[in-house]
């Protein structure tokens, strides 16, 4: 009988993965390289090149996570979480990027990153999975040239115009005599007088802080002071005492830039306020419900993913404001 034992060495170790360390920041470099490609396509191309959906929203993330996760596993033998992982660090290194080296500011950026998660971690895992043939392959780089033929397809076809509302409604324990004063003139807003929200406590987006009216009725002007030194004026075009006062909004080229975000203008080719309003109405409690409306115009490929953000800042805006008169108000009455 042979003494032998069966081995006790370790099986053989696996094979290393396709990617190393630098292997992906190599990969994410690439695509970010080709995004800034694009980027500077459409600026070439198009004035308003944020508003190009196939040759930028939509190609720069794509293009970018599908190059990353090509470089990063040519033959697409990894899982699809390992596409879906690159494709995101993809895209959060582009954010960061945006907002570092081309100044994207945060408004930008906060309406840019679902569109930019959502299509490039789809993008990246499709392109994973695409790969594991040779004919995915080809397929995948070929989507590449989409963002370089859509740029200039794009730009001679101006979007649909839309115009919207937004509208909030508070109800005040004070007369309507007293609420209209109280909007009239809206001087020196404390710290402690504005409510946490999302637009201005998260994004950044500046606070009211001061609006005093010069002269009366229709034609009147209130002049406006909001934080980081916003100033604009609004020209009176409705003049109800106790009922309703209407304007139109005017803003310098500083205005425009510090109110939202250095490169998302507040009166552009896809963005303009045209029009605000305050309706007082008398309740049969004795108070008053104040509703303010702000509508605004837009051109953009995405118009109601647009307006879905324009109400959540305007809403954000108006609860603020409206916060404000109504305390105010209440205890004037």
């Amino acid at each position: 009988m042979s003494d032998e034992r069966p081995s006790l060495s370790p099986a053989p170790l696996p094979p290393p993965e396709p990617s190393t360390r630098r292997g992906l920041l190599v990969a994410i470099a690439a695509g970010l390289v080709y995004a800034l490609g694009v980027y500077g396509w459409t600026r070439l191309n198009a004035p308003e090149s944020g508003m190009l959906l196939i040759g930028f929203l939509l190609g720069a993330p794509i293009a970018a996570c599908i190059i990353a996760v090509r470089m990063a596993d040519p033959k697409g033998v990894r899982g699809g979480s390992s596409h879906a992982g690159v494709s995101a660090l993809t895209v959060t290194v582009m954010l960061v990027c945006a907002g570092v080296v081309l100044r994207e500011g945060a408004v930008c950026l906060v309406m840019a990153a679902p569109i930019f998660f959502g299509s490039g971690i789809l993008a990246g895992w499709l392109a994973g999975k695409a790969m594991r043939r040779r004919a995915g392959r080809l397929m995948s780089l070929s989507i590449l040239i989409l963002p370089l033929i859509g740029v200039p397809v794009e730009a001679d076809r101006p979007p649909e115009a839309q115009t919207r509302y937004v509208t909030t409604r508070v109800h005040i324990d004070a007369s309507p005599e007293t609420v209209w004063n109280g909007l009239v003139d809206i001087r020196a807003i404390g710290d402690a007088e504005h409510r946490w929200n999302f637009s201005h406590d998260i994004v950044g987006i500046p606070r009211p802080k001061d609006a005093r009216l010069e002269g009366t009725g229709v034609g009147a002007v209130r002049h406006l002071e909001w934080g980081r030194g916003v100033r604009f004026e609004e020209h009176i075009i409705a003049w109800r005492p106790g009922r309703e006062l209407g304007w139109t909004f005017h803003l310098g080229p500083e205005a425009q830039t510090r109110m939202l975000d250095e490169h998302l203008k507040v009166d552009s080719a896809y963005l303009r306020l045209e029009e605000g309003r305050y309706r007082i109405e008398p309740t049969a409690d004795g108070g008053s419900d104040l509703v303010l409306t702000t509508r605004y115009w837009i051109r953009t490929p995405m118009n109601e993913y647009a307006a879905w953000w324009g109400g959540v800042f305007l809403g954000d805006f108006h609860s603020n404001v409206l916060g404000v008169i109504k305390a105010r108000a209440e205890a004037a009455a």
